[in-house]
């Protein structure tokens, strides 16, 4: 569909005052993303860093690691140190529910047949 105003009559066809506004807008805006990029990586790095250092700080505690002796750890090592504990942690919660499952069905079972000992008692 057009909108009815011809190429000629358009304000931001080519040689318009209007259209060069507008490139010239477009290119000032490409500049600043290009100029800005480079800020933006430094900021990501520095927010992923900061992490890291937070997730050593927790996984040397959760493991009770002396801080001094780990103290140069690298990013490969802190985030592998934390996928061996949580996998740890997880296993540990699946058998404690295993466990915690098993001796609530034995307490109902209990339950259960001391209810049928008092009804089929009566």
């Amino acid at each position: 569909m057009t909108s009815g105003v011809a190429a000629a009559d358009d304000p931001l066809s080519q040689g318009s005052p209007l259209a060069t506004d507008a490139c010239a807008q477009k290119k000032i805006n490409e500049n600043n993303r290009r100029s800005n990029k480079p800020i933006m990586e430094k900021k990501r790095r520095a927010r992923i860093n900061n992490c890291l250092n937070e997730l050593k700080t927790l996984i040397l505690d959760a493991t009770k690691k002396d801080p001094a002796r780990h103290s140069k750890l690298e990013k490969a090592d802190i985030l592998e140190m934390t996928v061996k504990h949580l996998e740890s942690m997880q296993r540990h919660s699946v058998a404690l529910s295993a466990a915690t499952e098993s001796t609530v069905a034995n307490k109902f079972k209990a339950g259960f047949t001391e209810c049928t000992n008092e009804v089929g008692g009566e």
